[in-house]
Order: structure tokens, then C-alpha cells, then sequence
């Protein structure tokens, strides 16, 4: 038996899959749910002073009564609870009835929380505070030390002596940090999916936090940057690999983008044999052949690529820094290496028209990846995108639609209502998937390898169904 305070890490219940992690909420838009990054981490952080717990009620498929009597059989004295702008609405008053039945103190992480923060707690008067950054410490020094410790903490809003005081939160630039090694123990066993992976049996790891590229729809632009040292990253992956981890989704949001640090994780990934086999987000325009044949090497088997949009104005709107022949040749060099490519789009930009969707639709055909992503703009809080969109009159300062799934869609482009921008998003996945080619190909591709074919079958096949099942579901 323990005497440690019993801290609670909770995903709590929603309506639909909501994935509510790393401050940017959203629907699933087939039936994926990977691990709840800022939960993983933070169980690191908490795991020698807290007797930690776990509830996932969306990868467990908990109703609201079903979790909280699972959080009543807890009884933790405090809850680190995901909150998001996708979900608020059914957040709040789920956090409400937590704090009456259980008493506990409440933290909430989440994209809604980024601004507006000392409005947000007032309005929550049973919530004690929020969290801004789940890779620093600042928590941990909270829950240790209470009021005392305010001073000091610097990513996080915090209720103290009857007032709100919003703390400066910390932007790093290009700075390394060591995370503790997360629970992983905590977070197996439970339904969590992603349609690119080969295994079910796998874990998300980050290796850096935030982004040093300034995308201007992006809210990690916003979180500032920072990287782990290799060796503190190779002793989370011996861990997974004790457990019997088989695939890894790196959560990096550029992954690779310092070259040389790159080479020498790769390089010990490989001399170490784990056998993982991975997926990971990257940019077209960084990955040279050189990377790209480690990548292969270590087990890369996917990359997630932004090729956002057909139309050049638009890619430099966004300040994406790379132009449609660099995405071209990025695409094409992961073919080359036998890495299959997943093409993330975004619809419904400002400049957005019927005329440049046909050039995204026709840039896709050229780009040839083997998976797509559609997805309509959306407002997030904190991004210079949001300041645009209020600027031009097509959403408000209190404007808190998030779903980049479109359901519903957020806001309107110049030229084209928010129902002409759900019409494109339902014709793109109609003209990219659901075509008897494209079918084929894909069952070709997956039944090529007699040791994962049934297997990846069986996984690409539920997140098909789900993609089909949200196609067809009313805008």
C-alpha cells in the first residue's frame, strides 16, 4: 500500500471521439483515438510523488455515469483533466458534477484555456487552475507546494487567496530539456487506435515540444520549441520495447528537423534493433535522401506530410515556407524509399474558391499519397490565423468553433459559405477514397505482406468504416 496522494489523469466522456490533447481539440474524423500526449507525459512528471491513476472515458467508451463512478472508486484528492474547445459545452458541466460528488481539486489542459484565461477560471469557480505547458514542471511544484509555490510558476492560472492570477506562460525557443519518463504501463491495454499504424499494440512518444515554424493556422507555432536529448528519448524507447511496444506514433510536429540530432537518434534506434515500426509528422521540403534512408532504416514506415493546398497564394498566406515543387519532390522521395505518404489538406482558407480546390484536388493527384487528410481552417485560439479571421469579419473574438473535421464547419472563406465548404470537404473525400481504384490499391498494399496484412487490414477496415459512417452523417 501506498501513502501518496492519489492523483487522477482523466480524458473525460463526450458524445462523439473527441481527441482533446496537445491544445488542439477536434472530432475524430474516422474512429482514431491515440494517447492523450499531455496525460502521458504528465505521469512522468507526477509518478514519484503521486499514486497515479488513469481514465481514458473515450478510448474505454465510458458514459457519464459509467466514469464518474469509476472516478468515485478512485477517490484521488486532485484530477489533471483534459478540457477542449470541440467539447466544452459537455466539459463543463461533466467537471461540475465531479467536483460535487468527489470534492477533489481540479486541474484542467486544454485548447480553450490558451486565452481568455482568467474569464475561463471565473466562470469555473470549481476548478482550482489550469495548466498551460504539461512538458515543464510548474505542476508538479503546485501540487507539492500550494500557494507557496505560485510565485515560481509560470504555465499555469491559478485560483489563489479568492483571486485569479493568470501567470506569464513560458515560450521556449530552440532549447533542450530532459522529460521524465512517462507510466506507459498506465495507458496499454486500453482501445486506443490510429489508422496508419501496423500493430495495435502501440504507444505516442514526443521527442520535442512545440514548433519552430510559424504556420499561421497552427496553434504550436504559438507553444514555442524545445527537444529532448537523444539518450533521454532512447530510455523511454527500452522501456516501450520491455513492454512488447510494437509500433510508435512520434507526435513530433516536425520530425527530423534538426538534421544532425535526427541522425543520432536514428542511428541508436537502429544499432539498438527495437524492431519498432513507426509513424511520424514531417515536412516535404526537409526530408533529403540521406534522412529519408535512416528513417527507412530505424522503421519508419509512414510520414505525415502537409500539403495543405494546390494554390501557391494560399501556401504563402499560411507562411508555410515551401512551395508546391518542394512538397512535389518531397512526397515523391518518401515513394522512392518505399515510406507511404499521408497528405494532410486544408479547406476553407480565406482565399479559398471552387477554382483553388480544383487546384488542390489536381495538385493531390500529381503529390499521388497514399492517404489523405481533409481538413476545413478553423480559428484556434492563440494562432495568427484567429486574428486574421476576425480581422476580415468571418468569425468573432468569442468565436469558439474548433472542429477541423467540419462538423460543423467553423467559418466561411471569402468567396464560399460555411455549407459550400462542407459540400468540398465531403467531394474530396468522396473523389479521393471512395473510388474503386483507389480501393484496390490499397487492399494490394496491405495483403502485399503476409506477416501484417490481416492485421493492418483489420485496423485500416474499422477507420474506413468510421470515415464512411462520418461521410454520410449530417453536415
Amino acid at each position: 500500500m501506498t501513502n501518496k496522494p492519489k492523483v487522477l489523469l482523466l480524458n473525460p466522456p463526450g458524445k462523439r471521439v473527441y481527441l482533446r490533447d496537445y491544445f488542439c481539440s477536434k472530432v475524430s474524423q474516422a474512429d482514431y483515438i491515440n494517447h492523450p500526449i499531455d496525460l502521458v507525459y504528465l505521469s512522468g512528471l507526477l509518478k514519484d510523488s503521486f499514486e497515479l491513476h488513469v481514465i481514458d472515458a473515450i478510448a474505454e467508451k465510458l458514459s457519464i455515469s459509467k466514469c464518474l463512478q469509476r472516478i468515485q472508486a478512485v477517490r484521488p484528492e486532485v484530477i489533471v483533466g483534459l478540457i477542449g474547445s470541440v467539447s466544452y459545452a459537455e466539459d463543463v458541466p461533466f467537471y461540475q458534477q465531479v467536483h460535487q460528488r468527489i470534492g477533489a481539486k481540479i486541474i484542467l489542459i486544454g485548447d480553450v484555456l490558451i486565452e481568455r484565461r482568467e474569464e475561463r477560471l471565473a466562470e469555473m469557480p470549481f476548478i482550482s487552475a489550469f495548466l498551460h505547458d504539461f512538458s515543464s514542471e510548474d505542476l508538479l511544484h503546485y501540487l507539492r507546494n500550494g500557494d507557496s509555490a505560485i510565485d515560481a510558476v509560470k504555465n499555469m492560472t491559478v485560483r489563489s487567496n479568492g483571486r485569479v492570477r493568470a501567470m506569464p506562460i513560458e515560450q521556449p525557443k530552440n532549447r533542450e530539456f530532459n522529460l521524465p519518463i512517462p507510466q506507459h504501463r498506465l495507458f496499454l491495454g486500453k482501445d486506443y487506435r490510429y489508422p496508419f499504424v501496423r500493430h495495435p499494440n502501440f504507444a505516442t512518444v514526443m521527442t520535442e515540444f512545440g514548433c519552430p515554424y510559424s504556420c499561421t493556422f497552427c496553434v504550436m507555432s504559438t507553444l514555442g520549441w524545445k527537444i529532448r536529448p537523444v539518450e533521454n528519448v532512447l530510455t523511454e524507447l527500452e522501456l516501450l520495447s520491455s513492454l512488447n511496444v510494437r509500433e510508435l506514433f512520434f507526435l513530433d510536429q516536425t520530425f527530423g528537423i534538426q538534421k544532425e540530432r535526427a541522425h543520432a537518434l536514428l542511428t541508436k534506434m537502429t544499432e539498438a534493433r527495437f524492431d519498432f515500426g513507426w509513424v511520424c509528422f514531417s515536412r516535404p521540403d526537409i526530408l533529403d535522401d540521406e534522412l529519408l534512408r535512416a528513417m527507412k532504416a530505424a522503421g519508419c514506415h509512414t510520414i505525415i506530410l502537409g500539403l495543405e493546398s494546390g494554390n501557391e497564394e494560399i501556401l504563402a498566406a499560411t507562411k508555410k515556407e515551401y512551395n508546391k515543387e518542394e512538397v512535389k519532390a518531397g512526397f515523391h522521395r518518401c515513394t522512392k524509399y518505399g515510406i507511404r505518404t499521408v497528405a494532410t489538406v486544408i479547406l476553407g482558407l480565406p482565399e479559398e474558391s471552387e477554382e483553388t480546390f480544383a487546384e488542390t484536388m489536381t495538385f493531390l493527384k500529381q503529390v499521388n499519397p497514399d492517404f489523405a487528410s481533409f481538413n476545413v481552417a478553423v480559428p484556434r485560439m492563440g494562432t495568427p490565423f484567429r486574428k486574421t479571421a476576425v480581422e476580415l469579419g468571418l468569425t468573432t473574438s468569442n468565436g469558439d468553433i474548433m472542429d477541423q473535421s467540419g462538423n460543423p464547419v467553423a467559418l466561411p472563406s471569402l468567396t464560399l459559405s460555411r455549407h459550400q465548404i462542407a459540400s468540398l470537404k465531403k467531394r474530396a473525400v468522396r473523389d479521393f477514397y471512395l473510388n474503386s481504384a483507389y480501393l484496390k490499391r490499397r487492399l494490394k498494399s496491405m495483403l502485399h505482406s503476409q506477416s501484417r496484412g490481416v492485421r493492418e487490414l483489420s485496423i485500416q477496415l474499422r477507420q474506413g468504416i468510421g470515415l464512411v459512417r462520418n461521410y454520410f452523417s449530417e453536415e
